[in-house]
């Protein structure tokens, strides 16, 4: 099996149903945004606040970019991830890209914002939403709705990720 690269709203699900699946599959798995805060020391909030959206965005593409090199890894990528076509390269190289849908109203409801800088607003993040959604659809090669147990979500991830490399995609 491929690697699975996780795609989505900030607080889609990512993270937890993406530990699920490596559970399941018996894979090792990483946070894009919990590797830069590492390395960094400092949370993404204080990253944006001290460096900027920019220098984020590089840190974020070279976390990808090493994390998309491992092998039987289930990778969360930050919401942001899509809005550089380089991450989605290196992604697609190894990884089978899900986008993770899940209902904006679900995701507005249980937010936790805290470590989001640019989720703090409800309506810039709506904003946001509007600006990705496409860019999701259009680079995950399959998609999951978040909808259901974690188990059942990530359940459905596995079957799709086989079928999708059972398909002559």
């Amino acid at each position: 099996m491929k690697n699975i690269a996780l795609v989505g709203m900030s607080g889609c699900g990512k993270t937890t149903v993406g530990q699920a699946v490596a559970g399941l599959c018996n894979m090792e798995f990483y946070d894009a945004d919990a590797e830069i805060e590492c390395v960094e020391r400092m949370t993404i909030s204080e990253i944006f606040e001290r460096y900027g959206e920019a220098y984020f965005r590089d840190l974020e593409r070279k976390a990808i970019a090493a994390l998309a090199k491992r092998d039987n890894t289930v990778i969360s990528t930050g919401g942001g991830a899509v809005l550089d076509k380089r991450n989605i390269g290196a992604l697609k190289k190894t990884s089978v890209i899900v986008f993770l849908d899940r209902d904006i109203d679900e995701i507005t409801a249980g937010l936790d914002t805290s470590n989001r800088p640019l989720a703090k607003n409800k309506e810039r993040f709506l904003r946001l939403y509007d600006e990705r959604i496409g860019l999701y659809k259009n680079f995950g090669d399959i998609t999951v709705k978040n909808a259901g147990s974690i188990d059942s979500v990530a359940k459905n991830i596995i079957e799709g990720v086989r079928d999708f490399e059972n398909s002559d995609n």
